[in-house]
């Protein structure tokens, strides 16, 4: 949120998540017990202050990024959406976007969540390939994350985004396609693709660095990258960033699809 302007996007980080994947280096912690009306009044008091110091007097977007925001209570969701509309105007199409990792703990509230305020979800998904999910450490199958996916496009029809993942271990340019393929019957609206990178001090880093895993040389993540491209080009979609892809062109993706280009430069992804 730039300082002194009258319009401005908020970003809201919830820091928890179930567990670190193994491919993440992010600021994120593992809480014992999460105190859901704590968070709740830090939440709104960083807002309440962010809102003050800055002097916006316009919200146009809100993206609840983590971490895994999808952990959090609709009602904390709701709270700082009134927080902000206390303190600022939130425009009438304002996107509200909720970043939703495919679990059983994320997906049951999908619909609590649009209650809440919420009107755009970014998922997870990573891979719809079993064996590569549980290399990356993430507590959901492909069938989890399709199921997902439906389900959001059911609750906020033209504003769902996934984020995929290439150049994992073991993968090759044939099953990428693949795994695009099979998303893409499910999600028309917008893509985001994220080369893996190695992070010095992960757990897959050490992986590869050891021997025990491999992953796709240059030559092959390069030829993942371009076969993508032409699989979702193909399929109708629009590429507006290095990693981005849009279907659906007056779905409102400005302000969300914006924060995702800008805090996931090419090979980086959030859980």
């Amino acid at each position: 949120m730039p300082p002194h302007a009258d319009e401005a996007s908020l970003y809201v980080h919830w820091p928890y998540c179930l567990k670190r994947c193994s491919y993440c280096n992010f600021n994120k912690y593992i809480p014992r017990n999460q105190n859901h009306a704590v968070m709740t009044e830090c939440l709104q008091k960083e807002t309440q202050t962010l809102l003050q110091l800055s002097q916006v007097s316009r919200i146009s977007s809100v993206f609840f990024g983590g971490g895994t925001p999808s952990l959090a209570q609709p009602s904390t969701i709701a709270a700082v959406l009134e927080t902000v509309s206390k303190r600022a105007r939130l425009s009438d199409d304002a996107e509200i976007t909720l970043e939703v990792n495919p679990t059983p703990a994320g997906k049951a509230s999908l619909k609590d969540f649009t209650l809440a305020g919420v009107n755009r979800f970014s998922i997870g998904v990573q891979s719809l390939n079993d064996a590569h999910l549980r290399i990356l450490g993430r507590d959901h199958d492909s069938q989890h994350a399709l199921w997902t996916v439906s389900e959001a496009r059911t609750l906020c029809p033209g504003r769902v985004s996934v984020d995929v993942m290439f150049a994992l271990p073991g993968q090759s340019v044939k099953s990428w396609e693949n795994e695009l393929e099979n998303l893409l019957p499910v999600c028309d609206d917008h893509i985001s693709l994220y080369q893996l990178t190695l992070e010095r001090g992960t757990q897959l880093f050490k992986q590869v660095d050891s021997g025990e895993l491999s992953v796709p040389g240059d030559d092959v993540t390069a030829v993942m990258y371009n076969s993508a491209r032409g699989v979702l080009e193909k399929a109708g979609f629009l590429q507006y960033e290095v990693s981005n892809f849009a279907k659906n062109a007056g779905g409102g993706f400005g302000h969300g699809s914006a924060y995702e280009s800008r805090n996931h430069p090419a090979g980086t992804v959030d859980d």
